[in-house]
């Protein structure tokens, strides 16, 4: 009875939303290590990677200098450390270090020279989402920019909505490295309340035929059931490097034994060529 409560709310959130998201979460910083040029939120491990010409884009603490979304904080990513060319802007990269890919919501960029004293505007805010190094979307910010020298609004902190920036919705795709740079006298960022979910799976991932195949539980220790298969099938097992882990025959509601599996994230093909992904913890 149980697990058909999970395989009904598990459809039930396809069927309603077109997609499957979880793990919702925005990042604050606030109990990062200052100095450190990774982060953990929400379970997933993220990598900060400094722009060409930047030296050193990590966790920043400065009291109040931040901004949460609604209120000062007190650390964020910038690149006060350093020495990079000044007047020809910045830039740098948050990827996820397994490489998982996820959807950005949203965050906040504070946007000055690196004195702090004058502007960093007018410049160009360029956001790019990557996926296995291809690129998936660029959004271009020209107008809006608040002067983070000025301090005001949002403590100088301008906030970039992927869900409408540059008219397009950027907010539901699957990447798994976001790039920011800007031009001009722009040379200093900082990023705050970096707000992100897990990646998008479309009904489409799911599709056999006419059913609905649904892998759970999802994270899984010990063993995964699929349901909604129409026939027995063939299967194969792969790791995120694609090297193959095991194979075997599976019908409807067979479990599959997956405690002796590495903790990554690994993938279940059929002989009709669809594919499930799952979490080994």
């Amino acid at each position: 009875m149980k697990t058909n409560y999970l395989q009904f709310f598990l459809l039930l959130g396809i069927f309603l939303n077109g997609n499957f998201l979880i793990a919702q979460s925005t990042e604050d910083f606030e109990s990062e290590t200052t100095g450190a040029t990774t982060f953990t939120d929400n379970g997933q491990n993220f990598t900060i990677t400094n722009g060409t010409g930047e030296t050193t884009y990590d966790i920043e603490f400065f009291s109040a200098g931040g901004w949460n979304g609604t209120g000062v904080d007190n650390k964020f990513i910038d690149n006060t450390s350093g020495t990079p060319t000044t007047g020809d802007g910045s830039s740098f990269a948050i990827t996820t270090t397994d490489g998982t890919d996820i959807t950005v919501k949203s965050f906040y960029l504070f946007v000055s020279n690196r004195s702090l004293t004058g502007p960093g505007t007018p410049t160009t805010i360029t956001v790019e989402g990557k996926k296995d190094g291809g690129n998936v979307f660029t959004i271009t910010k020209t107008t809006g920019i608040v002067d983070g020298s000025t301090f005001t609004p949002n403590n100088g902190f301008t906030f970039i909505d992927l869900a409408s920036e540059g008219g397009t919705d950027n907010s539901n795709e699957n990447i798994d490295e976001l790039v920011i740079s800007t031009t001009g006298t722009a040379d200093y960022l900082a990023l705050d309340a970096f707000s992100w979910d897990s990646e998008v799976l479309s009904t489409e991932d799911f599709e056999f035929g006419q059913s609905e195949v649904v892998l759970f539980p999802n994270p899984s220790s010990d063993f995964i059931e699929v349901s909604g298969l129409d026939r027995t099938m063939n299967y194969e097992l792969f790791d995120i490097l694609g090297k193959e882990i095991k194979k075997g025959i599976i019908s409807n509601n067979d479990l599959i034994n997956v405690q002796s599996l590495h903790n990554g994230i690994y993938f279940l093909k059929f002989d009709n060529g669809n594919s499930l992904k799952f979490i080994k913890e």
